[in-house]
């Protein structure tokens, strides 16, 4: 039975990684390890956490000092299951996702075969709408022009807003609802898609799984020792994807099991106060993307990966 790490990153959101990591135990995958990863939090975070799970010998809390971000706080967690506690594949999951199924371990490691780079089972939002797959991956370069175009339009909308007190009346504010439209329209699309792609449980190298829980491989782990670094937060997804087509890594959704995702609560808290960051984090992001889209797998490594 293949050792398995459970990561979990906590930022300021105590409450739902306890429950989080509860369910996990009730998990029935016998070899499997719990990294829990508090991102810098500046709240009791740590405290709680360690007065609930100290006593308890495969949950292992990490504290960061500073808030690094969804890939980098990540990465602590998974460089430990993987040098430290010794683990072939790490699971990593949001806080805000609860274990519904007690085999869903169990079912994921069932369906890896090699040449898998990445397992993702069904996720099933609050609203009861099926969130995974994303979407299958558009390898068009214009596609991401595309995506940073209107990121960057919303963030000049919304700053227009902040300034024109007659905003409704702009052509900025006509603008945002064509955006709006737009956005509304393809989320329709990608429903329809996403409700075909979670029939059947599917392998292929274009995949987009959801990142909320997602199985990284050991074939994942002989080309890449991580996450990809340099993102703060949003568009991990894809770039995951970028990165197992560059060694031709297959990636593979499980519908024969699922977790349930209260979706983006330590996102929401963090960004309580700053609602133009999620924006630019996203803008970041992409751009990111964009830089590392044209590189083969070696310029990457050697770029982003050094040990």
């Amino acid at each position: 039975m293949h050792k398995v790490a459970i990561v979990i990153l906590n930022y300021l959101n105590y409450k739902d990684t306890i429950e989080c990591v509860e369910s996990i135990i009730i998990d029935k995958y016998q070899n499997k390890e719990i990294v829990i990863v508090d991102n810098g939090s500046p709240n009791e975070s740590r405290v709680k956490l360690q007065e609930r799970f100290h006593t308890n010998n495969g949950i292992h809390l990490l504290i960061h000092d500073k808030n690094d971000g969804f890939a980098r706080g990540n990465n602590i967690g998974i460089r430990y299951a993987t040098d430290v506690l010794k683990c072939e594949f790490v699971l990593v999951v949001n806080n805000d996702t609860i274990f519904k199924d007690p085999e869903m371990i169990t079912s994921l490691m069932a369906a890896y075969k090699p040449g898998i780079g990445v397992l993702g089972p069904r996720i099933v939002g609050s609203d009861g709408k099926e969130q995974n797959p994303l979407r299958e991956f558009e390898t068009a370069k214009s596609k991401l022009r595309q995506n940073l175009y209107y990121r960057r339009k919303i963030a000049n909308l919304k700053l227009n807003s902040k300034l024109n007190f007659s905003f409704k009346q702009s052509k900025w504010y006509q603008g945002l609802k064509e955006i709006n439209f737009l956005k509304k329209k393809k989320k329709e699309r990608q429903e329809i898609l996403r409700r075909s792609l979670v029939s059947s449980s599917k392998t292929s190298k274009s995949l987009v799984l959801h990142g909320a829980c997602f199985l990284l491989t050991s074939d994942y782990f002989k080309y890449y020792p991580f996450l990809f670094p340099c993102t703060f937060l949003y568009y991990e997804e894809d770039i995951l994807t970028m990165l197992t087509r560059k060694v031709d890594l297959l990636k593979s959704f499980i519908n024969t099991t699922y977790i349930y995702h209260k979706e983006q609560q330590s996102s929401n808290i963090s960004f309580a106060k700053d609602k133009s960051g999620k924006t630019k984090h996203h803008i970041a992001s992409i751009e990111k993307a964009k830089e590392i889209y044209p590189l083969d797998y070696e310029t990457i490594k050697k770029m982003y990966f050094r040990l």
